[in-house]
Formats: C-alpha cells, structure tokens, sequence
C-alpha cells in the first residue's frame, strides 16, 4: 500500500460501510459523542477548572440513556447473532470483542496511573488491580464493556439453557434493580442488574424495530418532534431528582433511547451528517483510546497557562479526543496492532476447521 492509500485509510471520514442498518451507526455514533463529553467535563473539573452550569446541566440531562442506548442496541443484535454464530461461537466472539479489550485496557491504564500517579486525578494502587474483576466502576470509562460482556453471557445462558421466555424475562429484568442495594459494592454484580432490562427489551422488540411498517413510522421526522417534549421533560426532571426510584429512571431513559434511534433513523435515510456513522462503527476503539488522548491534550492545554474558557476547552477536547482517537486505532491497524482490540481466541467452529483432515 502506497503513503497516499496509508494517509487516505487513516484520516478518512467517510462511513466505511452502509447498508439498512446504517441508522444502528449513527445511534452508536451520537452516543459515544455523549460519553466523549462527559469524561472530558469530569476530567476538567478533576484538574481544578471552574465548571459552567449550562455545561454541566446538558450533561446530566444527556446521561440516563447514552449507556442504556448501547445495551439496547447489542440486545437487538442478540438473535440475529446467535442465528448465525450458535451459543458457543456467540460467547467466544464477546470474549475477543469485549471482554479480551476490557482486561487489557484496564491492566494498561492501571498500570500507566501507578507509574504516573504523580500526574493523574486518581491515585492508584498495585491493590486496585483486583478491582477490575470486583469493581470495574473504579476503571473509569472501561466499566462498560464488563458489563455488556456480563449481561451478554448471562442473557445467552437465561435464553438458550433455562430458555426463559419473554414475559419472564421481563420480570428477571425488572426484578434485578431491585437486589442492587444488596450488591452496590460490587459494580461487577450492580451494573448487571442494572441493565440487563435494556438488554432483554432490545432482544425482545427486535422484530418490530426491523419491520419495514415500524422502520417507515421511525423514519418519519414528526414522529421525533412529537416525542421530543417528552424526552426534555423526562431528561430535565432525572436532572433535579438524581435521587428518583431505579424504575422511573429507567423508563424515563427509554424515551432518550427511543429518541435517539429515530434521529438516526431520520439521518441514515437522508445520509446526513455521516460522520456520525463512522464514529458510530469505531465507537468501541473511540471509548477505548479517547481517555488517554483527552488526558494528554488537556494536561498540556491546561499547563501552557493560556485562558480557554471551559465550554472552549470542552469543544476542543471533545473533537480532538474522539476523532485522534479514530486516527490511533487505524495506524494500530497499519502496524499490525490489532490484538490491541480483538482477543486472539477461536471460535469452535473455527477451531474445528483447522484441525488437520487424517
């Protein structure tokens, strides 16, 4: 490959794939831009700046539903999935995906925080690794691909071993927020409860959501307008009462999930904003990469001493941490870097096929 075709594969924008399910992309893609933002704020406000209201306002108001959103979505996935990989190769798959990257990840940025303790916001500890099995909410953003692996692994185990059908599913579903006091401590346990709903209703709602009669009716943009002062108000009132009962909270967040996937809907059948798509697609090696990058630009942002207002220092962390995080993984990719993000371990049926005919 050329330097051109290099440099062409690294800062290209453009959505490397489409199809029907492009509106999945453009959902991923607004969400991950969600979470960019917050762990950029925090970050900030961490490293002593001054925070600004409305910033931190539009935060809380855009945080019940970013993570529900990517349960949901993998939880429409489940059966098409399964279909065609079958339980064994479908768990393996989530090993290599989510699991493997998780474990690594958590191991290198704990390890980078002792070695530089003296220029992190947290203090860390040889005693925090055992953290990454007990408690991945201490591993900063990483909590979240545990939890996807835990809620997947389990729901295949619900659905193909005890074969539990949809309304009692349900019910497990509602009734696992419930057991979170019992657990809190262990946010391996708590953030499985948590959502695992999510899961289930996106499993569950997949044959509507990919019916063209539904898809026609999500793609319509009055339908979103209609639902959009619904969703402020939900929002802005999980914003005063951050102390609301676990099952109001989750329902509430539905109507952002809902919301969102509409919007996309609406953009991926008007091919608009595709940049969206694309951070969509690579929105796993986005929320891997971007805390590092964030870390490093902010520090040297903040020691040059220059004046950059908080919303100014966001849109410039924000931009450059998602989209130097895209430029990363594709020169990893360049380098033969891969298991950076994909486990090495094999699938039966892919085991199976290398086994040497007699």
């Amino acid at each position: 490959m050329r330097l051109s075709e290099h440099l062409k594969f690294i800062f290209s924008f453009r959505p490397e794939v489409s199809g029907r399910y492009a509106w999945v992309d453009y959902a991923k893609g607004i969400a991950i831009i969600f979470v960019v933002y917050r762990h950029v704020l925090y970050g900030l406000l961490y490293s002593g700046v001054t925070a600004d209201p409305l910033l931190m306002d539009a935060n809380e108001m855009l945080y019940g539903f970013r993570m529900p959103l990517f349960f949901f979505l993998s939880g429409l996935f489940f059966s098409s999935s399964l279909k065609k990989r079958g339980p064994g190769d479908y768990l393996v798959t989530k090993v290599n995906t989510l699991l493997y990257p998780y474990v690594l990840w958590c191991f290198i940025q704990l390890t980078l925080q002792i070695i530089f303790s003296d220029y992190t916001n947290f203090k860390r500890g040889v005693g925090n690794y055992i953290d990454i099995l007990i408690h991945p909410r201490g591993m900063l953003q990483q909590w979240y691909l545990f939890a996807l692996f835990n809620v997947s692994a389990l729901y295949l185990f619900t659905h193909t071993v005890l074969k539990l059908n949809a309304p009692v599913q349900i019910l497990l579903g509602l009734l696992l927020p419930a057991l979170i006091p019992f657990v809190y401590d262990i946010s391996t346990l708590s953030d499985v409860m948590m959502f695992y709903i999510f899961f289930c209703l996106g499993h569950l709602s997949a044959p509507y959501f990919f019916n063209d009669k539904v898809q026609q009716q999500l793609g319509k943009g009055y339908n979103a307008l209609l639902l959009l002062p619904a969703f402020v108000l939900a929002q802005y009132y999980c914003m005063k009462h951050p102390e609301a009962n676990i099952y109001l909270f989750s329902a509430l967040a539905m109507l952002g999930v809902i919301l969102v996937i509409m919007i996309s809907f609406l953009l991926a059948k008007y091919r608009k904003l595709s940049f969206l798509q694309t951070l969509g697609h690579h929105s796993l090696y986005i929320y891997l990469l971007h805390l590092g990058i964030v870390f490093l630009l902010r520090t040297a942002l903040l020691r040059t001493g220059l004046a950059i207002s908080m919303p100014m220092m966001t849109f410039i962390l924000v931009t450059a941490g998602i989209l130097l995080s895209l430029v990363l993984y594709r020169v990893c990719l360049l380098l033969r870097m891969d298991f950076l993000f994909v486990g090495p371990f094999k699938t039966p049926a892919a085991a199976l096929t290398t086994i040497p005919k007699k």
